[in-house]
């Protein structure tokens, strides 16, 4: 279990209403059923407290793996969930090399407090 989310500082707009967040989430050691767990809130460039309004998360090299955020109660509990081609869930074990290498889309929309 470990993903970590990737920012940079050129990839966060917050000059309108609202604060948009592009990234890139990397998988490493095992999957969790039911959702790995990807902390948000070490990551200065997000607004702290902010839960997101929307998150998306998908593939950028065309693996059969399709991604779906699961919205937590706080930034740093929040859970990616996998799914293989067919749509069942990925099992519980080591991340496949096909996710491992790809290339994992982050784009979120958070508000802004002012």
């Amino acid at each position: 279990m470990a993903l970590s989310l990737s920012v940079k500082q050129f990839d966060v707009d917050s000059t309108g209403k609202q604060v948009y967040v592009l990234g890139t989430v990397t998988a490493t050691g095992s999957y969790v059923t039911g959702g790995d767990t990807l902390d948000l809130s070490n990551q200065s460039l997000i607004p702290a407290g902010a839960l997101p309004k929307q998150i998306s998360v998908f593939t950028q090299t065309g693996q059969v793996f399709n991604y779906a955020w699961i919205l937590g109660s706080a930034l740093n509990n929040g859970k990616l969930k996998i799914y293989q081609a067919g749509g069942t869930e990925l099992a519980a074990g080591a991340y496949p090399a096909g996710i491992t290498a790809d290339i994992i889309a982050f784009s979120a929309v958070f508000p802004k407090f002012q």
